[in-house]
């Protein structure tokens, strides 16, 4: 379902005209699950990118948050920010780094409870939808 969601945003996103479009995970192991399950799901047009990646491409992408450090993107994805995933303090600059990569637009996608540091924010500061 989750997965669905985000690749409804995804075609949504490229239609308002974002041109680069990263759906953020925490690991490489999860960037190369969620990749395998969004293409499962049909998306063709998804390239993964790891740490033997030389170039990005426009388009959109799943990488870990490592490797999107110090990049910017159109629009980010977080594709898990559960409290399983994110729910240490050292996790927190990580889903910082995660969020802070989005220059125009940042969805966030959880399944479960919502990491600590998203449930610590105003909900005032973003719009929840439920998938």
């Amino acid at each position: 379902m989750r997965d669905e969601r985000i690749l409804k945003d995804i075609e949504a996103l490229k239609v308002e005209g974002f041109e680069s479009i990263a759906v953020i995970t925490k690991t490489a192991a999860e960037s190369r699950a969620a990749f395998e399950s969004l293409r499962m799901q049909g998306s063709e047009a998804l390239q993964l990118i790891t740490k033997e990646t030389v170039t990005f491409e426009k388009g959109a992408m799943v990488i870990p948050v490592y490797l999107a450090k110090g990049v910017e993107f159109d629009a980010v994805l977080i594709y898990q920010a559960s409290s399983r995933a994110y729910s240490r303090e050292n996790d927190r600059k990580l889903l910082y780094t995660a969020c802070t990569r989005a220059m125009h637009r940042l969805h966030v996608y959880a399944t479960g409870d919502w990491s600590p540091f998203v449930q610590a924010l105003p909900v005032d500061l973003y719009k929840q939808a439920a998938y």
